[in-house]
């Protein structure tokens, strides 16, 4: 234990000591940054976002596709199957259904398009502090802005990770968004559907019994 000529105890500044651990981790976090293995760690990851969102542009489309048919043969043959004014609630309940879920999977397919007061606070948040490598941050702000931000990025190649993990968090919340509307638009199909043609068989065997005077 290092003493003064008093003999007194020295104590350790804690406020260097916590300088030298900052300076430390951050070359600590240099000399990882220029690993392969963070590099390959990144590609993954915009892969599978990427991979992820063409999923869930392929789903919708295929929710998209199977009510239509659905709508379509319901609008033709609705007129034969529906022969009791008591069936209307069966087939209104699968009629919903398919739009529900269509409106949903429309939704997931479609650009987000939200309100004008919300669009000019996402465009002055944008303006501050855009994030350069999605789509959504960059393309509200002016070219020569964009050319600007991106050469000083390039220059200062410590702040590239922390942009590219900004990135990758932006794609999650877009891909959040998107896989929870896709759940409601499958459970609009996975329950409505088979509720509405249980409903009317139910409801056509209690009207044949009826003709039959059983009920």
């Amino acid at each position: 234990m290092n003493t003064d000529p008093e003999g007194k105890s020295q104590k350790e500044d804690p406020l260097s000591k916590n300088s030298l651990s900052s300076v430390a981790k951050v070359k600590k976090m240099k000399k990882l940054g220029s690993n392969r293995g963070v590099e390959t760690m990144f590609r993954n990851t915009y892969r599978v976002h990427v991979e992820l969102s063409a999923m869930a542009d392929n789903k919708a489309n295929f929710l998209i596709s199977v009510n239509s048919i659905i709508l379509i043969l319901a609008a033709a043959h609705g007129k034969e199957v529906v022969t009791d004014r008591l069936l209307l609630f069966p087939a209104a309940v699968v009629i919903g259904s398919c739009v529900g879920s269509m409106i949903f999977a429309a939704i997931v397919a479609r650009p987000r398009v939200t309100s004008r007061k919300k669009r000019e606070q996402q465009k002055h948040k944008m303006e501050t502090s855009p994030n350069l490598l999605f789509f959504g941050g960059f393309a509200r702000i002016e070219k020569d802005d964009y050319l600007e931000r991106m050469e000083d990025l390039i220059v200062r190649s410590e702040a590239i990770y922390p942009t590219m993990t900004a990135d990758i968090y932006d794609m999650g919340k877009v891909l959040e968004r998107k896989f929870e509307r896709l759940q409601t638009a499958y459970g609009y199909l996975l329950y409505g559907l088979p509720a509405g043609l249980v409903l009317f068989l139910i409801l056509q065997a209690i009207l044949r019994l009826a003709d039959k005077g059983v009920v």
